[in-house]
């Protein structure tokens, strides 16, 4: 659509921006739903007077995918995760440069034109690293105006060529539960909210036909304090706020729970807060793995206990041999009426620690006594990130096993044997490791198993 041609003055216009507020609407502007955004009255101001052209000079916007990994963009309209930009009075406002012609003050007192599915149904499009995409601005800025029946409407306004306008590309590189093709296609979806995108913008004027834009490498780094940006990690070397795609286990599935038929005593460590202990000393008369979960029975002269430990993955557990004497303990401790719960299985002649498990929402349920002579810590540099749009950017770190001089640091999902002395060898399972921000409402957790191999 070519817009009107306007004498070269000082222009005060409304701008169409982007605002969660809305205007009130008549039946007829709802049952279109074609303005979701409300409109604000702006006088623009510009040095020089620029005139507003008779034919527009239309504009190819294109993507280059730079990075190394998939950039994920908000296609619901087609337009590619891009927005174009306008500066009034040394602010930048977008504007909608896709709009539905029922938009229009032409069209906008049909009763009868319908906006295509007025963005209801959300797309995400994949652009694959050295990929590349593109589409067209015609050059025309949709400014508004008021049509004969009262209705708020769209006003076509050729853009001058020598004016510099802005191009906003936001992205993320990925969307947890969605598998997004990375080849140009797109998958119908929910776009996360702004503040869990990556955004970046470049100035041009319509008159060079042509402007490309791409995610800004981050400068180069060997841990996260080197980062300056807001947000930013340090990740493969390079600082981002944004995060790589990743595999990553995003939940804590290890779970543990037991039950009792004379096998533990209980006892509680304090009356406000503290942990409830479950101790027992048998011996072990059955193990087996049923699922992903490992189950131990124990018997004692006070009656049977059995341990159930979920491994999720399918990764296998400890080789815990049947008439081995051990002392078990549960530990729990309870966080807004959940339980978090660890265990540990030790070898009641020597004290050798056999198995331990530990939960680990919030904080570890052990206590570094329970767990000697090993420790496990989680290490400071972040190796990972996603965006979750209820808890907001979950960090991921590895984990280290220690015990005396041997240690081993292991990333979340993953396992890794270390050797004990000469005789001993340890094999350990970060499950995953997760923390949010500070000013989140969600609990970090850092889940982790480990169990004598030999």
């Amino acid at each position: 659509m070519q817009g009107r041609d306007m004498t070269c003055n000082s222009l005060g216009f409304f701008i169409r921006l982007r605002s969660p507020h809305r205007l009130p609407t008549t039946p007829t502007s709802r049952m279109r739903a074609f303005l979701p955004l409300a409109l604000a009255v702006l006088t623009l101001s510009v040095s020089g007077c620029r005139c507003a052209p008779a034919v527009p000079s239309p504009v190819t916007l294109r993507v280059k995918n730079t990075s190394r990994d998939p950039l994920l963009v908000n296609d619901t309209k087609g337009q590619l995760g891009l927005t174009v930009q306008r500066s009034v009075n040394g602010q930048w406002f977008s504007f909608d440069d896709l709009p539905c012609e029922c938009q229009s003050c032409d069209r906008i007192c049909d009763r009868s034109c319908r906006c295509a599915d007025a963005g209801i149904t959300g797309f995400v499009r994949g652009i694959s690293p050295n990929g590349q995409a593109e589409r067209s601005w015609d050059g025309v800025i949709q400014v508004a105006g008021q049509a004969t029946c009262g209705e708020v409407c769209l006003v076509p306004e050729n853009a001058p060529p020598d004016e510099t306008f802005q191009l906003q590309l936001c992205f993320v590189n990925q969307l947890d539960g969605v598998d997004v093709p990375t080849d140009g296609g797109r998958v119908s979806a929910a776009f996360p909210q702004p503040t869990l995108q990556t955004c970046v913008t470049r100035e041009f004027q319509p008159q060079q036909g042509l402007v490309e834009i791409s995610p800004v490498k981050g400068a180069d780094c060997v841990t996260t304090a080197d980062c300056r940006g807001r947000g930013e990690l340090c990740l493969n070397g390079s600082c981002t706020a944004g995060c790589p795609s990743n595999a990553y286990p995003s939940q804590p599935e290890l779970i543990v729970t037991w039950t009792s038929m004379g096998f533990f005593t209980e006892a509680r460590e304090g009356t406000d807060g503290g942990r409830v202990l479950q101790t027992g000393t048998g011996r072990i008369t059955a193990t087996q793995f049923t699922g992903e979960t490992l189950q131990v029975t124990l018997s004692n002269a006070g009656g049977s206990g059995r341990v159930d430990v979920k491994l999720p993955g399918g990764l296998g557990g400890p080789s815990l041999s049947p008439n081995t004497d051990v002392k078990a303990l549960v530990a729990i401790r309870t966080i807004d009426n959940q339980s978090i719960r660890a265990v540990t299985l030790r070898d009641a002649t020597t004290n050798e620690l056999l198995f331990a498990a530990d939960t680990a929402i919030g904080s570890p349920v052990l206590r570094d006594a329970e767990l000697a002579p090993f420790t496990v810590t989680r290490e400071a540099a972040a190796v990972g990130c996603r965006f979750d749009a209820t808890c907001g950017k979950l960090t991921f770190s590895r984990q280290k096993l220690t015990n005396g001089t041997a240690s081993v640091s292991v990333e979340p999902g993953r396992l890794a044997s270390v050797t004990v002395g000469a005789m001993m060898s340890y094999r350990f399972w970060n499950v995953t490791d997760g923390q949010y921000g500070a000013t989140s409402t969600c609990d970090s957790y850092r889940p982790y198993a480990f169990w004598k191999e030999r």
